[in-house]
């Protein structure tokens, strides 16, 4: 065997070395990352209630959807009555009150008879009619007194009121009449729309925005102070989900998934939000479930079970 030999049979018994050496390293590598992916798998976070035990617990789901996204800005004002639906009754000729049929407080009917007043001229008695339906809320004469130009009591029918928003500078560009506006106070909620702008009156540079309010049922009064949220404009959303449907877990704002009985806190990546829509740009699929109520009880039971684990 001449030394050309010997150096080839070398060479070959290294290379082999060197592939089972590959070999063997890749094979250790893509066991680890198998490892590695079924551990991930086990300890992916997850919460397994019946759909029974959800009922109770409350726990309601929706389908995942598009949206609307409502942008909007919240003035304040005060309700006021329609001027037109406020009536100060007065005497047409001086004379003599025989007569002062409502009381304060009283309900009247346009047509129904007032007051009686005898003419200081020629001594004839004559009817004041109530010009409108209402009630009456101020009273200021009695029988035997003297009606000359004074109001003799106030009628005001309060069915249709209206609620005088307060719009400051910054924002007055953004405001236009014929804008949905939602009232609130409270409890109380109604719905109407800016029927026009005015102009404070004096040197203040706010503008007022004027809105219709029906009161059919007497819910509100002049006087209250008021919120009104003006909505601005909408835009449609490929994917938007309940306000109340988000939680913030392990530093991620989630969603709960629903897939059969198992909730999975899928981390979502988030758009524009109003009062009551989010919208979702990644993270969620259209037709998935997910948790709108309650949604806090399934991530205080994933935080107990982290802290059990920790410890």
């Amino acid at each position: 065997m001449n030394q050309l030999t010997v150096r080839k049979d070398v060479s070959r018994n290294l290379s082999l070395l060197l592939f089972f050496s590959i070999t063997l390293i890749t094979a250790k590598l893509s066991f680890a990352a198998e490892e590695e992916h079924e551990h991930d798998e086990a300890e992916m976070e997850v919460v397994e209630i019946s759909a029974s035990m959800a009922q109770e617990l409350g726990i309601e789901t929706e389908i995942v959807s598009g949206g609307v996204i409502n942008r909007s800005l919240l003035l304040y004002g005060k309700t006021m009555p329609d001027p037109q639906s406020v009536s100060h009754v007065a005497a047409r000729y001086p004379g003599m009150i025989r007569a002062m049929i409502p009381a304060l407080g009283d309900t009247v009917t346009a047509g129904q008879v007032i007051a009686i007043i005898e003419a200081n001229n020629s001594l004839q008695t004559y009817e004041i009619l109530a010009p409108l339906s209402g009630t009456v809320v101020e009273k200021h004469a009695n029988p035997g007194e003297q009606a000359t130009t004074q109001s003799l009591l106030t009628i005001a029918n309060y069915e249709n009121i209206w609620v005088d928003l307060t719009i400051f500078p910054g924002d007055s560009q953004q405001v236009r009449s014929g804008m949905p506006v939602t009232i609130r106070m409270e409890a109380l909620s109604a719905d109407s729309s800016i029927s026009y702008m005015n102009p404070s009156q004096g040197q203040s540079p706010t503008v007022i925005a004027r809105v219709p309010l029906e009161n059919t049922e007497s819910r509100w009064t002049p006087g209250l102070l008021v919120e009104g949220l003006v909505h601005i404009e909408s835009t449609d959303v490929g994917i938007a989900v309940k306000n109340d449907a988000l939680q913030l877990f392990e530093n991620n704002q989630v969603v709960f998934v629903l897939e059969g009985e198992v909730y999975e806190p899928r981390p979502v990546v988030l758009g524009r939000s109003d009062n009551s829509m989010t919208e979702v740009l990644a993270g969620l699929n259209i037709g998935e479930r997910y948790v709108v109520s309650n949604s806090y009880l399934i991530k205080a039971d994933l935080e107990k079970d982290g802290v059990e684990h920790d410890h």
